[in-house]
């Protein structure tokens, strides 16, 4: 499959963006509003958008296993009006099992996942074999140190272009948010404002090139 672009977008849940959610903050309502933002533009575009849904066990929490987005709780829901009309979802089954060019007939292919990478879920792995390494992912959404960081590795380290939409990605007031900022630009991530990557493409303005070699013409007949 060709694309030249796909938006991902990582754990949109309400445990991160609604006011009741356990990692809530002012900060985060700002990044949802860019995400949607990317959002429109790619339903608009038609670019298609890959998106991830943590749903972590009820285990002691871990690294790999955090304390939000639990399985069965409100906080795992996906935030409202963040889900296009044309799209499909996978659960957390562990099968590679995966239609062909998936992406040709959903606008918006949704993962669940057990754990914060994003290959916990098979099918995201099968997927990434499909894709012509000229794709270009933007990445939004929770977790810079998390998710977000571990996705764009993984990806550059497939020689996939990787965009990271700086102001529609949330740090949770991890420490490691820096650590993982230098790794990512180290591998090769551009950080971008979702307003670059949505503003529409620049025409050159034609110069008036022909306007004054005719006058030049004219001048000279004199």
């Amino acid at each position: 499959m060709g694309y030249e672009r796909i938006l991902l977008d990582m754990e949109i849940q309400k445990d991160f963006f609604c006011r009741s959610g356990r990692f809530y903050s002012k900060t985060n309502s700002q990044v949802l509003k860019h995400v949607k933002e990317l959002l429109k533009w790619a339903k608009i575009q038609s670019v298609p958008v890959i998106s991830t849904l943590l749903r972590a066990s009820r285990t002691p929490p871990s690294h790999e296993h955090p304390p939000y987005c639990i399985e069965g709780t409100e906080g795992e829901l996906r935030v409202p009006r963040t889900v296009l009309p044309n799209h499909v979802a996978f659960g957390t089954r562990m099968t590679t099992d995966l239609p062909e060019c998936i992406l040709d007939h959903y606008q918006q292919v949704i993962f669940e996942k057990r754990s914060l990478d994003i290959l916990s879920n098979l099918r995201v792995e099968r997927l990434l074999t499909q894709l012509s390494k000229n794709t270009t992912f933007i990445l939004c959404g929770a977790g810079i140190a998390g998710g977000i960081g571990q996705a764009a590795i993984t990806l550059r380290s497939r020689k996939f272009g990787v965009i990271l939409a700086a102001d529609a990605a949330a740090d949770l007031g991890d420490p490691g948010t820096e650590m993982a900022k230098r790794r990512m630009a180290a591998k090769g991530v551009i950080f971008c404002p979702t307003a670059a990557i949505v503003a529409p493409p620049v025409t050159p303005k034609r110069k008036g090139c022909f306007r004054t070699s005719r006058r030049t013409t004219t001048a000279r007949r004199r």
